[in-house]
């Protein structure tokens, strides 16, 4: 990966002497914080080695394949509370918030030399031991990096906990920070700062001590119209086993599941282990996808278009995201998608459209939002890109990111790279180019399966 301008400009902006190594990276979502924050550790690794990334759990192997791509370096992901018992230190950690109070020692005892804390919003609280534990091991670091698109969702005050991590002497006291910069008034309970005051001041004193910021509006001469993302989900040792229960064992399985279904499953084992097999990753991974979405929305104020196959996962996504959102898919009939669509592009209270990949991939305008997420893989390429342009057409004006959420070590990985390719071999047929391959996704899809023994057996 190589920076983009813009992004070696915030690079050099990062690395001023006036920060000492401790800097909040403010940049819209889609600028690329991830990398610049890496490239920043590049600059100096002799003396920013160890290294712990704090993020959202939904982060945390989307961080680890950023770490491979930009750095060249294996991660170690920290899961579970109960800390690794391993001796070697890694050159980098990476850990969610949720579990970090209990990994504390642990990561204390790596001597690590810098930290980077991942979507920072997220410690908002000084009272939550979130924010605790992030501030306990940040304690006399001298290189620090936070990172947030959205670091105060409603008021200044929001901000201190951050500000007092990167810069104790300068933002030492919330209370004055709160009479100073929140509108700070005494009630009943006591002090409360819910308002906004001397707002100049507080951003010209941010920029001076420790805030890079950039809009995204300012840069987009410099980015392409629409970035697709994969994001691995990892699934869990049970998890696993129902997979590998399902791929080594599959008529039993499905007998289990369903009866009817082993009759014809014997006649065309291989088309009915595909589509099972997808399905089921599609269930098992259902959870991460939501984490992810919830932690979205809470971290920004934007809208989002998810896409996925099957109704019993579009109809589990509705009801697990906690937010209000629209649906559309095969049972939704044509004259109520419109006005579906128009409750989304127009309602500021909708922030999630829910739709299948055919039924409302195709024909649909939903440019209030510039992130789309994939939760399934289509047998088409051009399916893909259909959806993902529902989002990226005329009266855009951001980039598009598509976000594919592919489970590791599963069939799916292989469905992703074998449309990955098939996507590039359509966009050099439709500009002229030649072609090496053709366009049959399933019957690729079986060939390379039957070469890697453990994946799909028939």
């Amino acid at each position: 990966m190589k920076p983009y301008q813009f992004q070696r400009e915030c690079l050099a902006e990062m690395q001023q002497e006036k920060f000492n190594g401790r800097v909040l990276l403010n940049a819209d979502m889609g600028l690329g914080k991830t990398p610049m924050s890496l490239w920043n550790l590049q600059k100096n690794f002799s003396r920013a080695l160890p290294c712990i990334i704090i993020c959202p759990a939904s982060l945390k192997y989307q961080w680890k394949n950023e770490v491979k791509s930009v750095l060249g370096i294996k991660a170690f992901v920290a899961e579970g509370r109960a800390p690794s018992k391993t001796k070697r230190v890694p050159k980098i950690v990476i850990i969610n918030y949720d579990i970090l109070q209990y990994w504390l020692q642990w990561l204390k005892n790596k001597q690590p030399q810098s930290i980077v804390i991942d979507e920072c919003q997220f410690i908002a609280n000084p009272s939550t031991h979130r924010t605790k534990a992030v501030k306990t091991l940040c304690f006399g670091m001298n290189n620090i990096t936070a990172l947030s698109g959205t670091p105060l969702m409603n008021r200044p005050i929001e901000l201190f906990p951050i500000l007092n991590i990167l810069k104790p002497i300068t933002f030492s006291s919330r209370w004055s920070y709160g009479m100073k910069y929140c509108g700070g008034k005494r009630n009943q309970w006591g002090w409360e700062f819910k308002g906004a005051t001397n707002i100049e001041k507080l951003n010209k004193l941010l920029l001076d001590t420790c805030m890079v910021r950039r809009r995204k509006y300012e840069v987009l001469k410099d980015l392409p119209a629409k970035l697709r993302q994969v994001i691995p989900c990892k699934l869990s040792k049970s998890e696993y086993v129902e997979y590998n229960k399902a791929n080594n064992d599959f008529l039993n399985w499905l007998g289990e599941r369903d009866p009817e279904a082993v009759v014809r499953a014997e006649r065309a084992e291989a088309v009915v282990k595909l589509g099972y097999l997808l399905r089921l990753v599609a269930d098992l991974k259902l959870k991460y996808v939501v984490q992810w979405v919830q932690d979205f929305l809470e971290s920004t104020d934007r809208k989002l278009v998810v896409f996925a196959n099957h109704r019993n996962v579009i109809s589990n996504l509705n009801e697990q995201i906690k937010s209000k959102s629209v649906v559309i898919d095969g049972s939704v009939p044509s004259a109520k998608r419109q006005e579906f669509v128009k409750r989304f592009q127009t309602d500021d209270r909708i922030r999630v459209f829910i739709g299948n990949i055919k039924a409302a991939g195709v024909g649909l305008n939903l440019t209030a939002s510039s992130d789309t997420v994939f939760t399934e893989m289509a047998w088409r390429p051009s399916d893909h890109t259909q959806a993902e342009d529902r989002c990226h057409r005329i009266g855009q004006r951001d980039t598009v990111w598509a976000h594919y959420f592919v489970a590791e070590n599963t069939i799916e990985e292989e469905l992703c790279k074998i449309i990955q390719q098939k996507q590039e071999v359509i966009s050099n047929i439709l500009d002229g180019k030649s072609v090496l391959g053709t366009l049959d996704v399933f019957d690729e899809f079986v060939r390379t399966i039957n070469k890697r023994k453990g994946l799909l057996k028939w």
